[in-house]
Parts: structure tokens; C-alpha cells; sequence
């Protein structure tokens, strides 16, 4: 039976209390990678029940229900009779994440949360390092999502941990009053150099907002314009080099405040916080308000010494750095309306993630550009890059970028091996667009406007209205700030390139801008790349033997009745490993283009196959790269 406060859209509002609800987190299980929880709630609250307890099924900025309940432990209720009587009183568990409370007393709510999982979205606790996101370890009380939170960090009682760990967060922290006892403030001091101790949000939607991180860190500081901004970074083997970080990510975030506020150049924040984990192979972003969780390789970022001029990775990662921090405007001031109050229990759909994602992809690479931190050739390289990885994907031609947007939740958030020819991705072909939308806008003004002024117009608008975007404010937005004479060009490129699956015309486009453009001609033998996107097929290596991720529409390997989940045994009788791909596939695509026949034995959910690869009569067909692939240059 449905609740009626099932959700936070759908709750009934209950009087707000001016008491706290406060958490205790205590992280002294690390061996078993456990979060100890104390949730406690105010007899005020309670006295309005009975109230439902909920963990969030999903992290805002990442579209996908993550049932974060599955890795709560042991959860318990006790009463708060008197200062001398406690009664244990039950939990009433409604489904997977939410438990109904009854009682009018003070509540302690204690519970235990398993934290292993490495990346940006959730928690992680062992020896080294804690990281947490309050949605993976900080239970709701549902209608009460206005109510103050307090949020108590409790220092390792292991001595070495002790010693060496500080809290790293964008967190309030709770200002004590000077009147209280000289033993607490004491105990203030010593939380305010650790960061341990107790910190305050005005409501849970801010309260999960802000990530907290504990361990060791290597801290780089700097102001953009005259706002404090930190990156702090675990995980670490070598010291990075902090003047080349300092310098680099100074200069990219001024160059977002300012295009947002170029008059009078001012973060919508009072500090920000780059919080960072590196690890051997890993990559991602969380955008908060004022904060974000990055994940990268410790290869990515720049080390004394080094020669940052070929360090592809390095600029990558400052990408990565840029495309997180003009979410602050773009997401997460900036928003869906559908997201403005987010539901933390069900999937929230909009079909503006092409907006939202994909124009912050296109102005997180050309703001490096602007900030110099990338030359006019490379940045160039890098629209290339996108461009190419499109006209890759089949999916691009069954899935539009709005059906992409609105089905995040299952096709694009939950990948599998049929993903590249079913989905086309809201961030990159989103990026094209908003690409050939600030080209047209500049040919059509001459020069005048470009799409920088309609997205300063959505920050002005948010700044007056602090309310999300609906569907089609977006189309409001460009006739307000271009003009209605500019309403056909938009029309055309949302009806072919947003709501439809036509390719973007960038070959015409970009050459009225000065940059060149030509059609590659690569023949499949240059690279065993070149001849896996002719076969049509994507490889991964599975305990010695390679793998098909990936097999394309289209494709030769799919023509044969090649699958996904095939480990290649043999070409021609000879046999296939990772080290010998390479060497197989080009003699393959030269055996193919003769037009002779080739032998692939595969196997298959443990079964032997042998499959006959034959090509098209045309031999051009066959050493032609395939798809089209195109070459940028200024």
C-alpha cells in the first residue's frame, strides 16, 4: 500500500522543529570498512510522528538508483526515557530503504554502514583514508527535510590515526559560544586544527551535499578572485607538483567566474574544495555546491620535472577539474525544475541533460582554452576527439539526445555490451551541439552575441528567481537574449540534433571559423585500432584470453555472428592472445580484402564455435576506414 509520504515531493509537510537532528559518525571499524552511525532525533520530532527514516536511493549528479540501504548494518532504536532510563523500542521496516520510528521521547537511531566502494558517489573507510557522502550513511526523516543537521566527526581512537589524520570538508563547522566551559574550548580548538568535531547544514539537501573526506592529504591553496579555493589530495606515492597545480587551476577558475559575472567577477560561494583521490586506474567527478569529489589516476597529475607538453593526461584531468567546477553554476544553482526539490527515492527524469551535462562538456574544454591552459592546436585536437568517438556509436542513429537525457536512469547509467548501439551520450553529443549552437548564434549576430550570453542570461534569471528550469525555458532564453529572428535556426537544430538523430553538420560549420577540416583517410591495416572499428567490435582481456566487449551494428564481426562475451581462440588456426592481436588482425583485413575466406574459432558460454569471416566484393570497402572519421587543424 502506497505511503503518504512516500517521497519528499509527495510528504506531508510537518511543522519544522528548531531542534537539530544530529549524526555521530565514528570510524574506528575500519579493519571491516564500517561507518558507526548515531542518528538523534529530538523528542520535538518525534512527538510529531511517527515518523518514517530513509536512506537515499540515488546521489544527486549521478542518474542512476544505487539502493544505498543494501550496505546498512544492524539497525537499532532506543528511547531516551530519562537521563538515567533508556528503552530499546522497535523499527518498522516499510521496503529496502525506509523504516517507520513511533515514540515521543528523544530518539537514538544506531546502525552500522558497510563503506569499500572507491568511487566519487558513495563511501570508503580502511586504514588509510575515510570519504563519504552523507546520502550513503545519514538516514532522512521524511517531511522534516527543512530541519537544521548536525553532523559530529569523532577522531580515530587508534593512536597512529589519531595523530595523523584531519577532516577535509566545505561543511560548516557549528560555532560554539565563548561562554561555554574552558574544557570545551579546548576540545574546539583541537577539532578546528584536526577538523574533528561538530559541524552544521540548514537542511538535509545541504547537509548531503557537502562530501567529507579524513586521512592524510597533500593541501594546495590558492584565491580566485579574492575567493578561498583548496585542493586537497589521498592517495598519493610522490608529492605533485603544487606550483604547476596552483597556477593552472587558479587561472581556470577565474576564467569561469568571470564568464559568469564579468563585470564584477564573484563566485557564488565563500570557499571551495577540490577534493581528490588518486589511484592506480580510476576517473570521475561528483559536482557539489561548493566542493567536488574527483577520482583519477596518480599518473594524471603533474610531478616535478616532468614534460607537461606531451602530458595528454594531465590536461585531461584539468578538464575534468573544469567541467566539476562550472557545475557550481550549471547544475547545481542552475537546475531542472524537476530537480528543485530533488527525490531522493525514485529516478527524477528531465530531458534537458543534453543542457545541463553536455554544454557544461563543451565550456569545461574551451574554458581551458581561454584560461590558457591549452593551446588553440589542442583544444582543436580535443573537439576532434569528441567528434570522432560519435560517429563511432550506432546508437546515434536510434537514440535522440533529449531519449538519452530522460532514460539516463537505465540505458546510459547502467551500460552493458549492447550500450554503443543503443545510446548516443548527453555529455559528448551534447557538446557538438553546443558547439554548432554558439557558431550559428555568432554567424547569425555577426560576431555580436554567442551562447556565452544566453547562458549569462540563465544565471541572471536563477539569480532572480532561484527556481529550476522547466523544458522549455531554454528556447525562451535564446529568443529573449538573440532574438526571434533566430528562432528558425534554433528550431532546425533542436528538431534535427536534440529531438531527432541527424549527425551535426561541423564539417561545414567549423571551416567558417578557420578551422580546417578533412576527411581521414586511414586504411584498417595502418593500426589494429582501424581494423577493430572495421570489424566493428571492441576487445577487453579476460584471464589471458581477449575478450569481445563490444560487437557493433553494422559490422563485419556481427555479419559473421560474432557476439559480445566471445573469447577469440584462433585466426586461421593460429592462435590469439592479448600480445598477438595486433599481429593477427592486420593480415586478417588483408586476407579479407583479397577476398579470401578466414577462419575465427571462438568460445562461447564454454562451447566451441568455428565462424566463417568473409568481406564485401568491393576491396575499397574493406581498407576503408569505417565509419567516417574526420581531421581538425587551424
Amino acid at each position: 500500500m502506497p505511503k503518504a509520504n512516500k517521497s519528499q515531493k509527495s510528504a506531508v509537510i510537518k511543522k519544522q522543529s528548531n531542534s537539530s537532528i544530529k549524526y555521530v559518525i565514528g570510524c574506528d571499524d575500519w579493519r571491516a570498512h564500517r561507518f558507526d552511525v548515531v542518528m538523534q532525533i529530538p523528542g520535538e520530532i518525534t512527538g510529531q510522528g511517527p515518523l518514517q527514516l530513509q536512506l537515499p536511493a540515488w546521489i544527486p549528479g549521478s542518474y542512476m538508483i544505487r539502493d544505498f540501504s543494501k550496505h546498512l548494518e544492524s539497525i537499532t532504536a532506543t528511547e531516551i526515557v530519562s537521563a538515567k532510563s533508556t528503552k530499546q523500542i522497535k523499527l518498522f521496516k516499510i521496503d529496502s530503504h525506509t523504516w517507520e520510528l513511533k515514540s515521543k521521547q528523544d530518539v537514538e537511531v544506531r546502525y552500522q554502514v558497510y563503506a569499500f566502494d572507491t568511487s566519487v558517489r558513495a563511501a570508503y573507510l580502511d586504514q588509510e583514508r575515510a570519504f563519504f557522502n552523507a546520502s550513503s550513511l545519514c538516514l532522512q526523516i521524511l517531511g522534516f527535510s527543512k530541519v537544521t543537521c548536525e553532523l559530529e566527526l569523532l577522531k580515530p581512537k587508534n593512536p597512529e590515526l589519531n595523530a595523523r589524520w584531519s577532516v577535509q570538508t566545505t561543511l560548516p563547522a557549528k560555532e560554539i559560544k565563548e561562554a561555554k566551559q574552558a574544557k570545551q574550548t579546548k576540545q574546539t580548538k583541537q577539532a578546528k586544527k584536526s577538523g574533528f568535531g561538530v559541524y552544521q547544514a540548514d537542511s538535509y539537501d545541504s547537509l548531503i551535499d557537502h562530501p567529507v573526506a579524513m586521512g592524510e592529504f597533500q593541501v594546495i591553496e590558492w584565491q580566485a578572485h579574492g575567493t578561498p579555493h583548496r585542493m586537497v589530495i589521498q592517495g598519493l606515492l610522490d608529492a605533485v607538483d603544487e606550483r604547476q597545480l596552483r597556477r593552472d587551476l587558479k587561472a581556470i577558475c577565474e576564467a569561469h567566474i568571470s564568464f559568469f559575472e564579468p563585470e564584477k567577477p564573484r563566485a557564488p560561494f565563500k570557499e571551495y574544495c577540490f577534493i581528490v583521490n588518486t589511484v592506480g586506474d580510476g576517473y570521475g567527478g561528483l559536482e557539489h555546491r561548493n566542493s567536488t569529489a574527483l577520482l583519477c589516476k596518480r599518473a594524471d597529475l603533474p610531478y616535478s620535472g616532468q614534460n607537461l607538453q606531451k602530458h595528454e593526461a594531465y590536461e585531461d584531468f584539468l578538464g575534468l577539474c573544469s567541467h566539476e567546477y562550472f557545475h557550481s553554476w550549471m547544475v547545481k544553482r542552475i537546475k531542472p525544475k524537476v530537480f528543485d526539490p530533488y527525490v531522493l527515492d525514485q529516478k527524477n527524469h528531465t530531458r534537458l541533460l543534453w543542457l545541463f551535462e553536455g554544454f557544461t562538456s563543451y565550456y569545461d574544454d574551451l574554458q581551458l582554452f581561454r584560461s590558457q591552459r591549452i593551446t588553440l592546436a589542442s583544444y582543436v585536437k580535443r573537439i576532434e576527439k569528441t567528434w570522432n568517438m560519435i560517429l563511432r556509436g550506432p546508437g546515434r542513429h536510434k537514440q535522440s539526445l533529449s531519449e538519452s537525457s530522460f532514460d539516463a536512469w537505465t540505458k546510459y547509467y547502467q551500460m552493458d555490451e549492447n550500450t554503443p548501439n543503443a545510446v548516443v551520450s548527453y555529455y559528448a553529443k551534447g557538446s557538438l551541439v553546443a558547439l554548432a549552437l554558439d557558431l550559428k548564434i555568432r554567424e547569425h549576430t555577426k560576431q555580436k552575441q554567442s551562447l556565452d550570453d544566453v547562458m549569462r542570461h540563465l544565471w541572471q534569471m536563477y539569480q532572480l528567481t532561484e527556481t529550476g528550469m522547466a523544458e522549455d525555458d531554454f528556447d525562451r532564453a535564446i529568443e529573449f537574449v538573440i532574438g526571434s529572428g533566430f528562432m528558425g535556426i534554433w528550431t532546425q537544430i533542436k528538431r534535427d540534433h536534440i529531438d531527432g538523430i541527424g549527425d551535426l553538420p561541423l564539417e561545414t560549420l567549423l571551416p567558417k571559423v578557420g578551422i580546417k577540416v578533412q576527411l581521414k583517410k586511414v586504411l584498417a591495416t595502418e593500426s589494429a585500432e582501424v581494423a577493430k572499428q572495421l570489424l566493428g567490435i571492441r576487445t577487453t582481456v579476460n584471464n589471458g584470453w581477449v575478450k569481445l566487449s563490444h560487437v557493433l551494428d553494422g559490422g563485419l564481426a556481427q555479419e559473421t555472428g560474432l557476439s559480445p562475451g566471445d573469447h577469440l581462440a584462433s585466426i586461421n588456426g593460429e592462435r590469439v592472445t592479448p600480445g598477438r592481436l595486433e599481429e593477427l588482425l592486420l593480415p586478417l583485413i588483408q586476407q579479407l580484402a583479397r577476398a579470401q575466406t578466414v577462419k575465427v574459432l571462438v568460445y562461447r558460454h564454454e562451447k566451441e564455435l568455428v565462424l566463417t569471416m568473409q568481406a564485401a566484393k568491393n576491396k575499397e570497402s574493406i581498407l576503408a576506414s569505417k565509419p567516417k572519421q574526420y581531421s581538425l587543424s587551424v
